[in-house]
């Protein structure tokens, strides 16, 4: 509650303010004609405030003028907060907010640094008694270096304590300026768990000129970039540099505002420190005072708001972006049938958009383009966010999820957008125990074409979900199925037909070999998966190869936040013919953190296809270019992984609470392996040679 009310003016003290202090007291009643003449006395002069109605103490307002500029005080409470506003001209009702202080901090008093400067200044408090700390969104963003930065990565982290988020913006002065105190501030807390990111926000700013900005300025910190500005509007940032503080421990904001009250371009002995001192106060369990400071500095360039309906804008990206698994029937966990269902979820929504679970497509967008990328654009971003914002409106217009519909589709039953198959092999029954880990099966399965034939595709159905974890088919078994995959299931696929002017040739009598992984229910289950064939009506123009770089020589440290190695394809040489690579598919395990593929040419350049800075091993996607890469012989395929053998992993901690199996707890090492608590490093590409 805050409370704002006119107030009778008695003065004590210098009749001029030559004195070192004034001090005025006030009650309710009628002050008007004491403004300007007190205006006229003192550089700063405090104008009104009042407690709560009912309130029996007398509330008072105190200003002490220093060389720093006007120090403020109030007391009439013990408990809540004090807003301090100040205003050059109170007759306009319009004030500035200044500070807040708990009502304890408040009778100590806080320095107005920036009085000093101001040629006539009045100044009120507000007392409100049930303030509460405002509670941490979480979100993942991409810095300027390519990494993948999530708040919630440290919801179970024993080091860290903080998080400090400084809202920034290119050739922005007022950043500018605080570099060197941020880089010394991060250098020095980071020790002591306090972690510090910057946000840029701007409309104008994009990874390449942020970049350029963070080499210019010798910003050590991450620059996080938040192209759809949710993130500035989620945390209500609106000037740069604001920082945001949030305790790791109840995720609530402990300070925000400036950094420090610095006038000009530098520090000054008599300059406060807020930021670092509400870092200190925080690690030692001390009260934070002030509690939030105005923010001088650069407008952020937010966008204007959209103009968006839930008929025309809202259910169209839904549609679109989420409705193939969010149907009926299909593999998400609720339909998305009508605007209703939508309102009642639209909080988790939110929730999973800005962490960036949801849809489920994970490359950098920052390094190439992919015909079957799922991803929300930066615009679907902004509108969906601010439409639930504003509560997930219904409006007026027709539903249209109320008549959209999908077939039931992949992995339940074969794709419609390829036809009938020509032919579908199956495998022998399987019985999978109730408990327990299984083995790897591995199962041959002759194929009964009369002739070589050509594939346009092969897409492989699991029989039971439930149980079936992935499945590798080989065609040629005795490579192991680095070189020699011919097709697969794993969580994720996209069940589609081969790049176009491309196929695999099937010999006759070929013997494919199924990889099937297995996990148990509780309940003996059974499966029969299968493999349907497409036969191509001619030969393409390239046979599509599937290679893949890979490593099965390393040893994941325990407690490793960041594990990594780089294998090549070739695995030695180079590549002895001109290539089209059109898909790629990254394979690690639970402990798998980040993926990248780069080509390496003939004069040592390099060349970023495809970064995948944040890993899920639940959703592995084959990354299908929008236009193939051609690569030059002469060059090398670099494939680089990274894992994280820690417990802030959570896909590896949810696995051991759902197993209760002890090797997938981060205190072990651990190295190559077919089991999910084991590794694999595995970098797929499709290719074609040509000339």
């Amino acid at each position: 509650m805050a409370v704002d009310c006119e107030a009778k003016v008695r003065a004590r003290g210098s009749p001029r303010g030559e004195a070192s202090s004034g001090h005025l007291a006030f009650r309710r009643g009628f002050c008007r004609k004491y403004r300007m003449r007190l205006a006229f006395w003192f550089p700063a002069v405090a104008l009104l405030f009042c407690l709560a109605s009912g309130q029996a103490q007398q509330t008072t307002i105190n200003i002490q003028r220093q060389a720093g500029g006007a120090h403020l005080s109030a007391n009439g409470s013990a408990t809540g907060h004090y807003l301090f506003e100040g205003t050059t001209d109170p007759g306009r009702g319009q004030w500035d907010f200044l500070s807040m202080l708990p009502a304890l901090h408040a009778q100590q008093g806080w320095l107005h640094a920036e009085s000093s400067a101001l040629p006539t200044q009045f100044y009120r408090a507000l007392w409100q008694s049930d303030y509460a700390p405002a509670a941490a969104q979480n979100f993942r963003l991409i810095d300027h270096q390519g990494t993948s930065r999530e708040p919630f990565y440290y919801l179970t982290s024993t080091n860290t304590k903080a998080l400090v988020l400084i809202f920034s913006g290119n050739g922005c002065a007022s950043v500018q300026q605080y570099i060197p105190t941020l880089n010394s501030q991060r250098n020095y807390f980071s020790s002591r768990g306090v972690v510090y990111w910057m946000i840029d926000s701007n409309l104008q700013d994009n990874r390449s000129n942020i970049v350029v900005e963070a080499n210019t300025w010798n910003i050590s910190l991450p620059i996080l970039h938040d192209p759809a500005q949710v993130i500035a509007r989620a945390y209500g940032a609106s000037k740069t540099p604001e920082v945001v503080c949030v305790s790791t421990k109840d995720w609530k904001v402990f300070y925000r505002g400036s950094i420090d009250d610095r006038i000009g371009a530098t520090a000054t002995p008599s300059t406060q420190s807020y930021l670092s001192n509400a870092v200190v106060n925080f690690l030692a369990s001390q009260p934070i005072s002030p509690v939030q400071t105005a923010v001088k500095g650069c407008d952020i360039s937010l966008a204007s708001r959209y103009d968006s309906t839930y008929s025309q804008d809202i259910a169209p990206i839904l549609q679109n972006k989420c409705f193939y698994c969010h149907s009926p029937g299909n593999i998400a966990p609720f339909a998305m049938t009508n605007h209703a269902i939508i309102q009642a979820v639209s909080g988790p929504i939110k929730d999973e958009v800005l962490a960036r679970h949801m849809p489920p497509w994970f490359a950098d967008p920052h390094y190439g383009r992919f015909s079957n990328d799922r991803s929300l654009t930066t615009e679907e971003t902004a509108r969906l966010i601010q439409w639930i914002d504003d509560g997930a409106p219904r409006g007026t217009g027709p539903d249209p999820l109320e008549t959209a519909s999908v077939p039931v589709g992949y992995p339940f039953a074969w794709p419609e957008s390829l036809g009938t198959p020509d032919q579908v092999l199956n495998i022998p029954m399987q019985n999978i125990p109730a408990t327990g880990v299984v083995g790897y099966r591995y199962i041959d399965v002759t194929t009964t074409f009369t002739d070589d034939v050509w594939l346009r595709a092969a897409v492989v159905k699991p029989g039971n979900t439930r149980v079936v974890h992935h499945v590798l088919v080989f065609d040629n078994p005795t490579i192991g199925g680095l070189e020699g995959f011919f097709s697969g299931y794993v969580p994720g696929t996209d069940a589609v037909a081969f790049p176009p002017g491309t196929g695999k040739l099937l010999r006759r009598g070929q013997v494919l070999q199924f990889q099937m992984h297995y996990v148990t229910t509780g309940t003996p289950e059974t499966d029969q998966t299968q493999i349907a064939l497409y036969v191509a009506p001619a030969p393409p123009t390239y046979p599509l190869q599937t290679k893949s770089a890979f490593d099965v020589f390393f040893n994941i440290p325990a407690n490793n936040p960041d594990y990594q190695r780089i294998a090549y394809h070739p695995t030695s040489g180079t590549l002895t013919t001109n290539i089209l690579i059109y898909e790629m598919s990254p394979h690690m395990h639970l402990r798998g953190s980040h993926f990248k593929y780069e080509v390496i040419y003939p004069d040592n350049s390099s060349e970023v296809l495809i970064s995948v800075p944040h890993y899920v091993f639940h959703w592995q996607t084959l990354y299908r270019l929008a236009t193939p890469k051609y690569v030059p012989r002469g060059s090398r395929i670099k494939c680089t992984a990274g894992w994280d053998n820690t417990m802030q992993n959570s896909h590896l901690m949810e696995e051991y609470y759902g197993t209760g199996d002890s090797r997938f707890l981060p205190g072990r090492s651990v190295g190559f392996g077919e089991q999910s608590y084991d590794e694999m490093f595995i970098g797929y590409l499709n290719y074609a040679e040509v000339p």
